[in-house]
């Protein structure tokens, strides 16, 4: 036979639920990890209604429970008010909702999601502007999605465009099953289910260790002599700074 619910049971576990989801948009930013930031408004507004909901049904489980009982049982003497304490074995769910989140997708995802890599990235109809040099020297800090694009366009265009421009990016490391490492990023359209890898392929630097999160300061390879539109790109790394994870850890 199958676990009985009891009618509070269910209503409680409206509230946890609701109440965890709150947990992870309001008290924290792990809602992060699953969907873009402007689902937060509508995430808040469905654990209100959650523990609205779960809260009125306790309510009248109350009140139906301060009454005499008549009527709770069938002509066999089966009380259909309780179930078995094992029911409440299903709040588990939604307490490891508080303690152990799920991370962000990482470099496994990364490493996996070759299909669907992002190449080329988006950019405006009029392509990308110029680079400019900074004032002693200062690299520019990009996307890995303007990075990609970038590159692709000195691919099939005018290499000089990016060629030599030293330039900041941010992600975790993902390792090479032929050897190295990439510099990734996962760009989602609505939730982590549909993520997709933007990866570079970092040279001239030891590979750290996978999911950590680097700053790497380098210079755009191009493709070997007469390759074009290859669809790797590259970056030759001066230097690799290890950082915290980002709020938002994936790409916009």
């Amino acid at each position: 036979m199958g676990v009985v619910v009891t009618k509070v049971t269910q209503n409680l576990l409206l509230i946890l639920v609701g109440a965890a989801v709150l947990w992870i948009t309001v008290a924290t930013d792990e809602y992060l990890n699953y969907v873009k930031p402007g689902f937060r408004f509508l995430l808040v507004a469905a654990a209100v209604a959650l523990i609205a909901l779960g809260s009125v049904g306790v309510r009248k489980e109350g009140r139906e429970a301060a009454r005499p009982l008549t009527g709770q049982k069938d002509e066999h003497g089966h009380d259909h008010g309780r179930g078995p304490r094992v029911a409440w074995l299903l709040c588990l769910p939604a307490f490891t909702i508080f303690l152990i989140a799920p991370p962000a997708l990482g470099s496994f995802t990364a490493s996996r999601g070759t299909a669907r890599s992002a190449v080329p990235a988006r950019q405006p109809d009029e392509g990308f502007g110029p680079l400019k040099s900074r004032s002693g020297g200062a690299p520019v800090e990009m996307t890995l999605g303007e990075f990609i694009g970038r590159s692709f366009e000195a691919q099939t265009g005018d290499p000089s465009r990016l060629k030599g421009f030293p330039v900041k990016l941010t992600g975790f490391a993902t390792p090479r099953t032929k050897g190295g490492w990439y510099l990734s990023r996962l760009r989602m359209a609505c939730c982590a289910g549909d993520a997709i890898a933007l990866r570079v392929m970092v040279q001239n630097a030891p590979a750290p260790r996978p999911d950590a999160w680097v700053q790497v300061i380098g210079t755009w390879m191009p493709p070997t002599t007469g390759t074009v539109s290859t669809g790797v790109h590259e970056l030759s790394a001066s230097t690799v700074q290890p950082i915290k994870k980002p709020r938002n850890p994936y790409e916009s």
